[in-house]
Parts: C-alpha cells; structure tokens; sequence
C-alpha cells in the first residue's frame, strides 16, 4: 500500500506540475492577445492542448488508486493544491475568452463601419478618365 501511495503521490506532484506549466501558458497567452501576437496565440493553444493530454493520461493511470486512497491526509492535501491551481487556470481562461471577445466584436463593428462606409451613396470613389478620348 505504501508503495501505491508514493506513485499516487508522485503522479498527483507531476499533475501540478502540469497545472502550474497551463497556468503559465495562460498568462502568455493573455500576453499574446494583449498584442495582437496571434500567430503565437496559435503556438500556445497547442501548447495547451499537449499539456492537458498529459494531465488526463496521468489521471487515467492514478483514478483506480486514488480511490482508494481518497482518505489520506497526504493525498487530500495534494489534490486540494491541485483543485486551488485548476480553478485559477478556469479564471485565467474566461479572462482570455473575455478579452478575445472584446477584440473580435471590436473588429466586427470596424468591419461593419468599413462596409456601411464603402456602400455610402454620398462616398464616390475616384474614377479614371480616359484622357486621350
């Protein structure tokens, strides 16, 4: 059983690992949409997706254990640091969902003000005369 525990323990050290690497990609990614960087926004969000298939396949491999050893102090404690992290990482996430969606209803209504502009009755757009005829 010791031995179950100290994997368990391990595993769940390595989850916050993880958690603490997505909290970190998320504040570059907030820095990315800051600047209007997002072609590394792109680069992140892949980064992200890898970092979460690496939680969910530790998490495959510790559920059956982690059962068992719900009940211990060691083990309660780790997955409350674990939970405390998820829950920043959530907020950090709609942040970032909050910002891309100011920027893009912000680029919707420049791009309605575009179209609205260049359909303008009184707006007449240069013409070329043939100067020879």
């Amino acid at each position: 059983m010791l031995g179950k525990k100290e994997k368990v323990l391990e595993n769940l050290e390595s989850i916050k690992k993880f958690y603490l690497k997505l909290i970190l990609v998320k504040h570059f990614q907030q820095d990315a949409s800051n600047n209007a960087r997002y072609e590394n926004l792109h680069e992140l969000t892949e980064n992200e997706r890898l970092i979460i298939e690496d939680i969910n396949g530790t998490m495959k491999y510790i559920v059956p254990d982690l059962l068992i050893l719900k009940n211990d102090l060691m083990v309660k404690e780790k997955v409350s640091e674990i939970d405390s992290l998820l829950m920043s990482v959530i907020q950090r996430s709609m942040g970032l969902r909050k910002t891309l969606e100011e920027k893009m209803n912000t680029t919707k209504k420049r791009l309605e003000n575009l179209v609205m502009y260049n359909s303008s009755p009184r707006y007449s757009a240069p013409r070329i005369v043939n100067i020879r005829a």
